[in-house]
């Protein structure tokens, strides 16, 4: 196609493989020929313009849909429910229901119905609304759709409270959205409950298709007061990426800060300085690793005093696959009627793939697990290696016991094991076993294990391995 540009158009059209053309001359911009393009052409935009709103809300809908069943996967003991749709030619509106009903959140639900008598667990209202047309995006950026949803908690008598701020979102055409969460200050106060808070500014990317999930910002301080008893959270700052697996879990990394908290009921103070977490993991050639390290700060537990953690855990060569399964199935039975019943049961369900992680091989190193006490520090170091089986050999406990290697490293402060003793009559038989022996003001044990033989300061102790 050659085009000039002047007073008037030239134009020619080629077709391809065939050198055959059709001249289109001194067309002049009013005449038949260039009306018949701008006609077919305004159609066109029109038809689309017209049309995409409903089609986008459609889409728009089932990507919010998309998201929900994502999220809800995502969170153990989440349950979220839609409780209308409407959607309209330009725009639409919803409402969801998030709710806190299962697996490590039953309990305290139960507790909370019992004491408040109202007949329903509390829960969170998101109410949104979708423009979708004719120009989904004010901004002119692609997408199906912009929502800006707001918040209101029913703390189960349908007595809803309005909460400030509102989640900007994009909903692309790909599923996935971005998201802006900007609460704004305010408080809640009725006769026995003052909330109060100062607000939050996260952002948020997500794609219930890949899996892939990305969040940062700040949480600000909050302060809650129940009859009585006050707790306050000085807020807190997260950095997070994750990548779904083909697997089903997530890898990424993770990085959060939590800002002081404490807690007064009628004088007694619990309360910790600060938390920090950073957790990282990988896939790489079907086999997962990562290392997570938690940091407590100042922890101060009435009647004990001042306590300090630190934690820096990492593993290795994990089978992904046979992880995956082991893990949902925990998770499963975590979300399960009777939890206790279900993880008793859990083993021969997961048995296959147990056995399939130790015949791959894996590593766990805890480098440092540091409790420091009043009293003095607590301290554990431990490496485990289980190397992978040999190709084609069968599955065997023996097997896995005598090819994998252990050591271990505690150090405990006398003060600490002199109380322990005195709470539980059994411990003062680690002395007389030789498995703590005294080091300065402390007691230590340094134990190493391999080939079915456990070394405990020196001394070997062989242990009976099953089978053999």
């Amino acid at each position: 196609m050659v085009v000039t540009v002047g007073r008037y158009f030239h134009t020619q059209i080629y077709f391809p493989g065939d050198r055959a053309s059709i001249p289109i001359h001194n067309c002049h911009p009013g005449g038949p020929a260039m009306k018949k393009w701008l006609v077919v052409l305004l159609v066109l935009l029109a038809l689309l313009i017209l049309l995409s709103p409903a089609i986008v809300g459609r889409m728009a809908e089932n990507n919010i849909e998309k998201n929900i069943e994502w999220a809800q996967s995502k969170g153990d003991g989440v349950s979220i429910r839609t409780e209308s749709f409407e959607r309209g030619w330009l725009a639409s509106e919803g409402r969801h229901r998030v709710l806190l009903d299962g697996g490590r959140f039953r309990a305290v639900a139960e507790e909370y119905m019992s004491a408040t008598g109202n007949p329903e667990l509390p829960s969170l209202l998101i109410d949104t609304h979708l423009d979708h047309g004719p120009l989904p995006a004010s901004s002119m950026s692609p997408g199906l759709a912009t929502a800006v949803s707001t918040f209101s908690v029913d703390p189960g008598n349908g007595a809803t409270v309005a909460v400030p701020g509102a989640l900007t979102s994009n909903v692309a055409l790909n599923g996935s959205s971005q998201s802006h969460l900007l609460l704004e200050p305010g408080s809640v106060e009725d006769e026995a409950v003052t909330f109060e808070w100062t607000g939050a500014d996260m952002v948020f990317e997500s794609n219930p298709t890949s899996g892939d999930l990305t969040a940062a910002g700040d949480i600000k301080a909050m302060k809650l007061a129940v009859n009585g008893t006050t707790a306050d959270f000085n807020g807190m700052a997260v950095n997070l990426d994750q990548v779904q697996s083909k697997y089903g879990f997530s890898t990424g990394t993770l990085d959060a800060r939590v800002g002081s908290i404490t807690i007064d009921d009628d004088g007694s103070v619990f309360s910790i300085a600060g938390m920090t977490m950073s957790a990282s993991s990988a896939i790489e050639d079907e086999r997962l690793g990562g290392q997570t390290v938690f940091e407590l700060d100042t922890m101060t537990i009435p009647e004990i005093g001042a306590v300090d953690f630190t934690a820096d855990v990492t593993f290795e060569r994990l089978d992904a696959a046979s992880f995956a399964v082991i893990s949902d199935a925990f998770q499963a039975a975590q979300n399960a009627a009777d939890p206790q019943a279900a993880l008793a049961g859990l083993y021969p369900e997961i048995q296959q793939e147990v056995e399939t992680l130790f015949a791959k091989g894996f590593a766990v190193r805890m480098e440092k697990v540091d409790v420091m006490l009043p009293q003095g520090l607590v301290s554990l170091q431990m490496n485990v290696d289980v190397p992978e089986s040999a190709d084609g050999a069968s599955f065997s406990w023996p097997g896995v016991m005598l090819s994998s290697t252990a050591n271990i490293d505690v150090r405990i402060p006398v003060t600490i094991y002199e109380l322990a003793s005195t709470m539980n009559n059994q411990v003062g038989a680690l002395i007389a076993m030789g498995i703590l022996v005294p080091d300065g003001d402390d007691f230590v044990m340094a134990a190493k294990y391999a080939q079915g033989l456990i070394n405990v300061n020196g001394v070997p102790m062989p242990i009976p391995i099953p089978g053999m």
